[in-house]
Order: structure tokens, then C-alpha cells, then sequence
């Protein structure tokens, strides 16, 4: 046998041979991958194992395993509430029970973001009255009344200042924006009055609030009230502090969402 021939034949041997040794590495890899995916029972795990044997004879088993750990997983990524965490999840699971949910809540953390971007540093003039529509105008104090509620707004805060009648009506009598620590004082008539305090920061015109109300703040949003006075010619001052408030509802505040 020539010299030749003889190296053909080795080449056809080693062509084989490699041939073989990738086909048995590529199943034993692809079984031994799927056992190690069992045994991790992780999202993750399944999602690698799916992306690198596309068509492995194991699949069934895999998206049955996966799906078992929708629910759970939706559960976490939903208690992280980013949008990072929403994209891990609907990579995962792109077309299956919580997709829609899932993508729901990644839309609204991005137009939130949006907003924020936009408005978050958003204030309104000192004594601005955003809620003139609903509430109407102040009325100018009898000439024999002479009663001031005086508010001084938080130090990084800016707040809506409502002060409403104390009685069954509960009517808005007059309301203002009060810029971080700055001062406002409303005149009043005689009588008995409670004040009520929306804080925070970034006003968005647009949102909505209870009530038909329009405007209110993106962020840090909290309320507080002070204990109803009975005013007869007096002057009360209440200066707020995030630290030190009487905590009160948003319903309690502008009334019944």
C-alpha cells in the first residue's frame, strides 16, 4: 500500500473519529446540561439551557419546569418593581400567562420615570390656588372679623394648604401653594376651622386627583392635618416639618377618591 493511500485513510480515521467524539460530547453534553438544569430549578437555568440546545429532545421537559416557576418568579420581579426586573421576566417568559401584567407595570414605571424626569422639579408660584375650579375663591373677611391662619411650608417641601370649615359641610374655604419654607397667610372670618396639608415635591399639572381635582405632586407625596381651632379675632400659626406632623389620608384631605 502506497504512502499516499495510507494518509488518506488516516485523514478519513481522524474525520471520523472527530465527527464521532463531537456527536457523543454534543448528547452527553446536552443530557448531563439538562440534569444540571433540574437540579438548579432556577428561571435562569432553564432559559441558558433552552438558548444554547434549541432543539433538545429534553424541551418538553424544560418548559413544563419553567412554566411551574412563572407565578413565583412574576411574584419576585414584581416586589423588585424595576424595570430591569420586568425585562428578566418577559424574557423568560414571553408569551405566557403574566406577560401582559408584566408589561403593564414595566410601561407605567417608564412613563412614571418620563414624568418625573419632566416634572420632578416642577413648583408652582407662592399662593397659587391649582384647585380654583372646584373650590372657588376665598372670601374677603367681614370687616369686623379679623382672624389669620398663618402655615410656614417644610424646609425641602413644597405643600397645598386647605383650610375647611369645621362642621357637617366640611366646605373648602380657601386653599393655597405654599413653597418650601416660605410663609402664607390666609384671612379668614370668624369661626371654626380645620387645616389640612398636601406635601411633596415635583407638581405635575396634569394629574389627576380625587374629586375631578387636577394637579398635584410626583414625589414624596404625604398628609397632614392640625386639631379644628375656633378662631375670634386671632391670629394661629402651624409650621410644618416632615419630622414632627399629625399624619392624615389622602381621602381625609380631598375627600373620597
Amino acid at each position: 500500500m502506497n504512502e499516499k493511500l495510507m494518509l488518506k485513510i488516516f485523514a478519513g480515521v481522524v474525520v471520523v473519529l472527530a465527527v464521532g467524539y463531537v456527536l457523543l460530547n454534543t448528547v452527553f453534553s446536552e443530557t448531563f446540561d439538562y440534569w444540571a438544569a433540574i437540579h438548579k430549578n432556577t428561571v435562569r437555568g432553564y432559559v441558558e439551557y433552552r438558548e444554547v440546545y434549541p432543539q433538545s429532545k429534553y424541551m418538553d421537559r424544560v418548559n413544563e419546569r419553567k412554566g411551574l416557576l412563572e407565578e413565583p418568579y412574576f411574584q419576585d420581579r414584581r416586589k423588585k418593581n424595576t424595570v430591569e426586573a420586568y425585562d428578566e421576566f418577559l424574557f423568560a417568559y414571553p408569551h405566557d400567562k403574566y406577560t401582559a401584567e408584566a408589561t403593564r407595570l414595566r410601561d407605567s414605571i417608564v412613563y412614571w420615570q418620563s414624568e418625573v424626569e419632566k416634572y420632578g422639579k416642577n413648583s408652582l408660584e407662592q399662593g397659587a390656588m391649582p384647585y380654583q375650579d372646584q373650590y372657588g375663591l376665598p372670601k374677603k373677611p367681614k370687616k369686623d372679623s379679623n382672624s389669620d391662619i398663618v402655615v410656614v411650608a417644610p424646609i425641602s417641601f413644597d405643600m397645598i394648604a386647605l383650610i375647611k370649615e369645621k362642621n357637617e359641610n366640611g366646605r373648602v374655604v380657601s386653599h393655597a401653594y405654599v413653597k418650601a419654607d416660605s410663609t402664607y397667610t390666609f384671612r379668614l372670618d370668624n369661626g371654626s376651622y380645620q387645616a389640612f396639608f398636601y406635601i411633596g415635591r415635583g407638581w405635575h399639572p396634569e394629574k389627576a386627583m380625587p374629586n375631578g381635582l387636577k394637579g398635584g405632586f410626583l414625589l414624596f407625596e404625604t398628609y397632614s392635618k392640625d386639631d379644628p381651632v375656633t378662631l375670634a379675632d386671632e391670629v394661629i400659626t402651624y409650621r410644618l416639618s416632615m419630622r414632627q406632623k399629625k399624619y392624615s389620608t389622602r381621602r381625609e384631605v380631598f375627600g373620597a377618591d
